[in-house]
């Protein structure tokens, strides 16, 4: 990710109560189905920003805000406010305010940060900028990775249902440590038969990383070598490790050697979540599946692709 800111009639009411939540799922209706480009392991979608020409912006459902590289943002005349954190401006972070997202023939606002290109390190990703979760609130988003699309319906007004689907997982919103912004956490993944709760970092190009407060509880011991992962908090280092399965509930998605990773010790650390969920999962491990983010029922659902 980039850089991280903390910154009816009664009646069929009443029969509708008297079915299993299994009856009352229905397909979304989705409003867009957008083709995605996967740029160097990562899911790259062209959009307008307040109705300029398309730019390539990546999904990044690991962070909490949208955001654009400030030479393009100058380009667009946006105008930006020096970021501030305790009173004091952080050099080379702007706010932007609101603007525009044209995506699949649907415009909606979406507040950015904007950043300034040395903010990113040597391993800039290859894009304008970032959508975040924040873009897709109250909507269903899924993420078809064999044929390369991404949907997405309006946002839905009406109260959550009370139960979910069968097979379908949650999702919650949880801070990445102590004071880090919000993340998207999914459960139940699974490494190994046991259960993990796993942030889903679109922005990660791997599988899975096991963090080390879940190592115990799980059974495992770092292994494997060095991996170099470079759009992930400037460029680290994990451990390629072996696991015997990974899965979603009882469904199983990758198995065999190299299936995880571990927290590595290269140049730049790994930021661990304190505890607050055990693994993170990315693009790799869903490559042939397809990935349901309700972000109004808060529930997840990862199927294998037709």
């Amino acid at each position: 990710m980039f850089p991280p800111s903390s910154f009816l009639p009664r009646f069929a009411f009443s029969a509708a109560l008297s079915l299993p939540v299994s009856a009352l799922a229905a397909a979304p209706a989705f409003i867009a189905d957008v083709a995605f480009r996967p740029c160097e392991g990562l899911v790259c979608i062209d959009a307008s920003l307040d109705g300029a020409p398309l730019r390539t912006l990546m999904l990044d459902i690991g962070n909490a805000h949208s955001t654009l590289i400030a030479d393009v943002a100058r380009e667009l005349q946006w105008t930006l406010q020096p970021a501030e954190r305790g009173g004091h401006a952080v050099g080379g972070i702007f706010v932007a305010g609101e603007h525009r997202v044209g995506l699949g023939g649907i415009a909606a606002p979406e507040p950015f940060y904007v950043f300034e290109r040395a903010m990113l390190g040597i391993y800039p990703p290859p894009v304008d900028g970032s959508l975040s979760y924040d873009f897709f609130k109250d909507r269903v988003l899924q993420i078809d990775y064999p044929h390369h699309r991404i949907r997405f319906t309006n946002p839905i007004a009406t109260p959550p249902p009370a139960g979910k689907a069968e097979g379908t997982g949650s999702l919650r919103l949880i801070t990445f440590g102590e004071r880090g912004p919000p993340v998207v956490v999914g459960s139940p993944f699974t490494v190994n038969g046991k259960n993990v709760r796993a942030q889903i970092d679109t922005v990660f190009t791997g599988t899975l990383l096991i963090y080390d407060s879940a190592l115990d509880t799980l059974g495992l011991s770092k292994e494997g070598a060095p991996e170099l992962f470079k759009y992930t908090d400037g460029g680290i280092e994990l451990l390629a490790g072996r696991s015997d399965s990974i899965g979603f509930g009882k469904r199983g998605l990758v198995g065999g050697a190299h299936t995880l990773y571990y927290v590595g010790a290269g140049k730049h650390p790994v930021h661990q979540p304190e505890g607050m969920f055990d693994a993170t999962v990315g693009n790799a491990l869903f490559a042939h599946s397809v990935v349901t983010l309700d972000f109004h029922a808060m529930t997840l659902d990862v199927t294998t692709a037709d």
